[in-house]
């Protein structure tokens, strides 16, 4: 039996059956528009990244999520810098640059597949940032995502104790459903610091995946709250420790939070601490190559109950910094 009913029966006495394939990921910390789409065009040139995490790995079944992220700013002057690479910081950003404060406008775009179980979403959203320039090189932007989200149940991984169990037949009757999704976010942020808030499934869709209902409104998406923020500690011309926080909060799920601390070499080599709240502890570290590729991995060690079947959650990323 590949998974019981005892898995479909959880997911849906949860309160929401998606609510928590919203996919969450240890590298945010290195691609901050996987969480905010204010961040599309926070950087001078275009990024582009592919990403895969494995949850709870040797768990049957458990979590796993893909995705492919791009952005970039519209309107970037030639002058900008021409590498992702910094080899010194004896002089400020600002000046290495030859920045001038504008009104940034960037596009993102951003695809993805999570699988929890036997239910799986794939979700495409395309969007628009304004980034504003307000004072010593801030900047305070504003994001829209919108997209459709595709909603399945896959029969082959739930099986039922029972024959002709009503849940199990109104969900393998109904193939995929799809729904209009929208995400929000604001984002300040500098060379030394970012703020970010930001909204998933604003819309609060009903999930119409089969015609069955259980306890109050189960089937309702709720809002997911994120907010983060991080800091960047110049200990010399080289090297710079970030200290970062990630809060979630769902429906009635307890808040989540995570802190992570990252110290990077010339900002083209990175090692990091992460301690994500009832959950896991995590490492992590990644490389700029050159002037164009970048990857990184993560390895969680699950601190929850579930470690006595799991080995622990890996995730992996491979970007582009185009120009």
């Amino acid at each position: 039996m590949k998974n019981s009913i005892l898995t479909i029966g959880f997911i849906l006495i949860s309160g929401t059956v998606f609510g928590q394939i919203i996919s969450q990921y240890t590298l945010w910390n290195q691609n901050h528009y996987l969480i905010n789409p204010a961040a599309a065009g926070n950087k001078d040139y275009a990024d582009v990244a592919i990403g895969f995490r494995q949850q709870w790995a040797g768990v049957s079944n458990a979590p796993q999520s893909y995705y492919a992220t791009g952005h970039t700013v519209l309107n970037r002057p030639k002058s900008f810098q021409k590498s992702a690479l910094y080899t010194s910081r004896t002089a400020s950003p600002t000046k290495l640059r030859g920045r001038r404060a504008y009104v940034k406008h960037a596009l993102g775009g951003t695809l993805n597949s999570g699988e929890n179980g036997a239910f799986k979403k794939t979700q495409a959203l395309l969007t628009y940032a304004i980034h504003l320039p307000i004072k010593s090189g801030f900047y305070l932007s504003f994001g829209v995502s919108g997209g459709l989200s595709n909603f399945g149940f896959n029969e082959s991984k739930a099986n039922v104790l029972y024959e002709n169990d009503p849940t199990y037949d109104s969900y393998a009757a109904s193939s995929n459903t799809n729904l209009f999704n929208a995400d929000a976010g604001t984002y300040i942020y500098n060379d030394k610091f970012f703020v970010g808030y930001s909204a998933k499934q604003m819309l609060k869709n009903q999930l119409k995946l089969a015609d069955i209902t259980a306890g109050n409104d189960p089937t309702s998406l709720d809002i997911e709250h994120i907010i983060s923020g991080g800091y960047h500690f110049d200990l010399s011309n080289d090297f710079r420790l970030t200290p970062n926080v990630l809060m979630r909060q769902s429906g009635n799920f307890p808040t989540s939070f995570e802190i992570n601390g990252t110290i990077s070499y010339r900002q083209s080599m990175n090692v990091g601490l992460t301690y994500r709240s009832q959950d896991a502890i995590a490492a992590n570290f990644g490389f700029q190559f050159n002037h164009l590729f970048k990857a990184g991995y993560s390895f969680d060690y699950t601190l929850s109950e579930i470690k006595e079947q799991s080995s622990g959650s890996h995730e992996i990323f491979i970007g582009l910094t185009l120009f």
